[in-house]
Formats: C-alpha cells, structure tokens, sequence
C-alpha cells in the first residue's frame, strides 16, 4: 500500500488491526508475559522481561512466538550465523511494502556502504553542532533537539534541492511508528498516516537521475527510504537516552566536558542500558535447535534485546548505568546494521555538541512515553532546562 484508499481497504485494515488487537489483549489477560510486553503499556517493562528470563533461555509464548532474554542464545540469534530472515513486512501490523525492512544480510552490506556514503561524519557534527545552537533555555528533548537532528540530518544530505523540510520532518514521524508496527497493531489512524508517509518519503528522497524503469534493490534510494523509516526513530530514542544519561549523571557530563570522545563510552552504554530498539523479531528460514527446543521453518523468534543487556549472569549490577563495561551491549541485526551506525554518530556528535556549547541541562518536568511502542519505548515529550 502506498497511501492510496479505498473504503474496502479501510475496512479491511481496521478489522486486521483489530482483530490483531483483541488476540494480543487475549494472551495477555491469560497470563502471558509476551504478550503483556507487546501491548507496550508499561512505562517499566523489565518485571514482565524478568517473568520471560525465568521462564528459561528459549521459551515459547502461547502466541507461538519463541522467545529469549538469555545473552548468550540472544548473541547467536542476533548474529549473521542462523538462517532467518527480519519479520516480514506483510506480517506486520502496519502494512507497507516498502520500508526497507525486508532483505538478508548481503542486502543490509550493501545498504550500510550507500549510506555511510552519503551521510557522512562531518554532515552529522555540522547539523548536531546548530541543533543544539538554536535550542533556548528551557526546550524539549523529543521534539526540539532528538527528533530534531535526524530528520535535520536527512535534508541535509539526501533531501532533494528545494525539499519542504518540514514535510520531511512530518513524514519521518509518521513513519516511525513502524518498528513497532512490527509487532505491535496500531490505530487505523496511525497505520494509515504510517503507510501514506513511506510513500511520500520515497518521493521526497528520489533520486531525479536514476533510471525510473529501475526495479527495487539494494541501492541509495532504498538506503534513505530505510534511514527516513526505521533510522529517525532509532536515532531520536538513542539521542534521547545519551542526553538523559548525562543529564542524570553529572559524572558522565564532566568526563564528556574533559575528554569528547568519552561521548562514545556514553552511548554504548546507553546501547546497553535503554535501547533504541528493546525487541528484535525474526522468522526461521529452516528447521534448527536452539537452547535444547527445536525451532521450525516458518516459526517466529524474538530477541528481547533490553533484557539480554541486562542478563545478571553477564552484567554486574545490571541496573546502574556504568560507562566502559568489560561486556558490550548486544545490537540487532540486518536492518538495524544500517540504522544503528547512522544513530550511534549523531547521539556521540550531540553528545559533544551539547557539553561544548551549554550548561548540564535537567528534568523540568515528567516526561510522556507513547502507549504502543514495545519495541522503541518512544518517547513523546521530556522537558529540560538550563536555566
């Protein structure tokens, strides 16, 4: 679909979404804890990882889904040596065909290289550095500065001459929400806005010199289609923790103010403790064991991401935020190997930007976390100040 309606298809989608709803709603009210985590809730998901993590290193979910908390099965998961495949995206919940989610490994390479090439590190600390120059004293986080740089980002270096920027903007939040459409049945509301906004972001990032008879592939249009979609959204939440993690721990802002590339050691740890992606679902290509359980072709597999990171058989006191841990924070894999880099410089450069420029900004008010999101954990809004 490609933004593009009838009240057919309207219908349709709303009873799949519904439907989609009432199935999670009935697992969770069962009793399941993976359920109860994809309804995304809890301000506070890691009672319910805890509930999984006990259940054992591979548990099945009574929504058939296999499911994991454990590092060590999560690192064999996560890495390139199983035969899967990420969700695909007619088995989602928000359904396009086009947002860059689907492809193997080889596929993502490829993506990776066009677009490290395109948005390169000195394009990422220009706009982060006048971002964070134009915030006022009392802003927010969300809106005014993570969101902010991404999409600030994107129009820099891969927004066509002329782009209505804000059109941009409007479309990269839209389209955001389909990570967690993944796995998560949003609002019709939201689901179509979700849809309408890849296809005007495949518009507004064309390339007007490549050949239109061209078939989709792993080239630079499709590169910036995927950092539009999935990339903003990673990059915004890990944006968003990088600064919180300095705001709440003056420490961390001191040793950034003597030492910049410290911001790097902050980051990974955010990686570590508040994920910009909690949740990584895939589908088993072939027939395989696991963790004593044997996996079929064709079934789910989901890597709780946020709770492997904090797995106590691997990582001492896994609640406190400890910069330079011996362990390094496990990251999803294939899409996310374009996503996550493109994310990790803009957090690092913001990170430096703001200790450069400003005084260590604090909580002016509580923040509000979308309903919806298990798999970003988006947040909406958190005031700060400075003054």
């Amino acid at each position: 679909m490609h933004g593009t309606w009838n009240r057919t298809d309207i219908g349709e989608l709303g009873r799949r979404l519904q439907r989609a709803h009432g199935e999670v709603w009935l697992h969770q009210v069962k009793g399941d804890p993976y359920a109860d985590l994809l309804r995304g809730h809890a301000e506070d998901p890691r009672p319910g990882q805890e509930r999984i993590r006990a259940l054992g290193p591979l548990w099945r979910s009574t929504t058939g889904a296999w499911v994991t908390a454990d590092h060590r099965l999560a690192g064999e998961l996560l890495g390139a040596g199983w035969p899967h495949r990420p969700l695909a995206d007619d088995e989602a919940h928000v359904p396009v065909d086009d947002a860059g989610l689907g492809g193997d490994a080889a596929h993502y390479e490829r993506l990776h290289g066009y677009a490290r090439d395109a948005v390169p590190p000195a394009a990422v600390q220009a706009v982060s550095e006048r971002v964070v120059g134009a915030l006022a004293a009392d802003f927010d986080l969300v809106t005014d500065l993570a969101e902010a740089v991404p999409t600030n980002l994107l129009a820099a270096t891969l927004g066509p001459a002329g782009a209505d920027r804000r059109e941009l903007a409007r479309a990269c939040t839209a389209a955001g929400v389909v990570l967690d459409g993944l796995l998560c049945p949003q609002r019709l509301d939201v689901t179509r806005r979700a849809v309408a906004a890849v296809g005007r972001l495949r518009e507004l990032l064309a390339d007007p010199a490549a050949d239109p008879e061209a078939g989709p592939g792993a080239g630079p249009h499709e590169a910036a289609v995927l950092l539009a979609t999935a990339g903003v959204r990673t990059a915004a939440s890990l944006i968003a923790g990088s600064v919180l993690a300095v705001a709440d721990h003056p420490e961390e802002w001191s040793r950034v103010a003597e030492d910049p590339g410290h911001a790097a050691l902050v980051v990974a740890e955010v990686l570590r403790h508040d994920p910009p992606v909690r949740i990584h679902p895939a589908v088993a290509l072939a027939d395989v064991e696991f963790a004593g359980q044997h996996v079929r072709a064709g079934e789910r597999v989901v890597v709780l991401v946020a709770a492997a990171n904090r797995d106590p058989e691997v990582f001492d006191d896994p609640d406190r935020f400890v910069t330079g841990r011996p362990v390094e924070a496990l990251v999803p894999a294939l899409h996310h190997r374009v996503t996550l880099p493109f994310a990790r410089a803009q957090a690092e450069a913001v990170l430096r930007a703001l200790v450069a420029a400003r005084p260590r900004p604090r909580r002016s008010a509580g923040h509000l976390r979308s309903r919806r999101s298990p798999v970003t954990g988006h947040l909406l809004g958190c005031p700060l100040t400075t003054g």
